[in-house]
């Protein structure tokens, strides 16, 4: 039977549209296996982490051992006692510096550490082969910082030394005679150059000789040092003049001034009717080794 215009057959029809889109809303979702659980709620805040506690650390401060110190050699016989004008003489492998000596500082070891404006300074400050009494002082420094006007430098080297001396100025001369001297005091020459380091000894030896002969004309002065190194010797000769009117000046043989062989020569006031013959001297030994140092005797 034909359904058209059938009223039984349209509400059947109807029947099955509606359960077609009921069907289709089913399909479309209507209900979702992945809803939300309400349950679980979407900005829930997240617990802090709480970092591990680190206990503090205790610094460490390092044991700081200063350089042990060196002793100063040598003696003196009595403090220097400086004179209203008295000179120095201060020699280093650099060069030489001498002329009035305005001040000094002198230790209870009877080592100058300032003389005329050039110090001696630092926890490591040495001084060897110290001589003197109340008339001069003289010694060699080894360690230390040497400061002066030009400028200052540091002991490294293993020749390393300054030399030095301070003395009374000789104000008169006698008018006649002969005057021998003694054996003298003298700081350990050091190598200056010459040879490789490896070849010679760094440090020498050193002995000498002196004699004054006053007259009219002023009084000439003979010197001879000897010096050994390394198995290896020189003798220096010195020869100089002084005249009555500048008993206090300084002289110099050779080529002392231009870095070769040769001394610079002084005489200084060694109280109780005694002088002084100070030498400054540079030498070569016969294995081309160049030696320099400071040498004083008392002569009566």
């Amino acid at each position: 039977m034909s359904c058209f215009f059938n009223w039984k057959c349209m509400q059947l029809n109807h029947a099955v549209v509606l359960t077609l889109i009921a069907g289709s809303l089913v399909a479309c979702g209507g209900g979702s296996s992945s809803a939300v659980d309400p349950a679980v709620a979407v900005n829930s805040p997240v617990a802090p982490v709480t970092p591990p506690v680190t206990p503090p650390v205790t610094p460490v401060t390092p044991t700081v051992v200063p350089p042990a110190a060196i002793p100063d050699l040598g003696a003196v016989s009595a403090p220097f006692v400086k004179a209203n004008v008295a000179r120095y003489m201060v020699n280093s492998t650099g060069g030489q510096n001498s002329g009035v000596l305005r001040s000094v500082v002198q230790g209870s070891s009877g080592a100058l550490s300032e003389i005329s404006g050039i110090a001696l300074t630092g926890a490591d400050a040495a001084t060897r082969n110290i001589s003197g009494d109340a008339s001069f002082a003289q010694g060699r420094w080894i360690k230390g910082t040497v400061t002066s006007a030009s400028g200052s430098y540091t002991f490294e080297a293993v020749n390393a030394s300054t030399h030095y001396v301070v003395y009374n100025i000789l104000t008169a001369l006698p008018v006649s005679g002969t005057v021998s001297c003694d054996a003298g005091t003298f700081t350990a020459p050091n190598y200056t150059g010459g040879l490789s380091g490896w070849q010679t000894t760094y440090f020498g030896t050193a002995s000498g000789s002196g004699s004054l002969v006053f007259d009219a004309s002023g009084v000439k002065v003979s010197v001879t040092i000897n010096t050994e190194a390394g198995g290896s010797s020189g003798q220096l000769n010195g020869n100089t003049a002084f005249s009555p009117s500048m008993p206090d000046s300084m002289n110099f043989t050779g080529m002392y001034m231009g870095g070769g062989n040769g001394m610079q020569l002084m005489l200084g006031d060694g109280g109780a009717g005694r002088y002084l013959l100070l030498v400054g001297y540079k030498t070569t030994l016969a294995n081309g080794a160049h030696y320099q140092g400071v040498a004083t005797f008392r002569c009566s």
